[in-house]
């Protein structure tokens, strides 16, 4: 889903938004638990900020993201480990 889509699609209904924060200043945009948010090239939209991410997807969609942060755990056990 590119951000054009996006826009039009969250208009009719708010599907759930998430800013997934990956290592450093980079974050990409989840739509709907599924799917990345693309540019028109089809390559995944990177931010390098929350401001730069709620800037673009407009303000509409901006009070409603969800912010997910990525743990440092969860990078070095698999989460089946996490019950041994």
């Amino acid at each position: 889903m590119t951000i054009k889509e996006l826009k039009k699609t969250f208009k009719q209904s708010q599907i759930p938004v998430q800013l997934l924060s990956q290592e450093g200043d980079i974050y990409l945009c989840q739509v709907d638990g599924k799917h990345l948010l693309r540019n028109n090239d089809a390559s995944p939209a990177i931010f390098h900020s929350i401001g730069e991410a709620k800037e673009t997807l407009g303000h509409h969609i901006a009070p409603h993201l969800q912010l997910v942060y990525s743990e440092a755990y969860d990078e070095m056990f698999h989460p089946e480990d996490k019950n041994q």
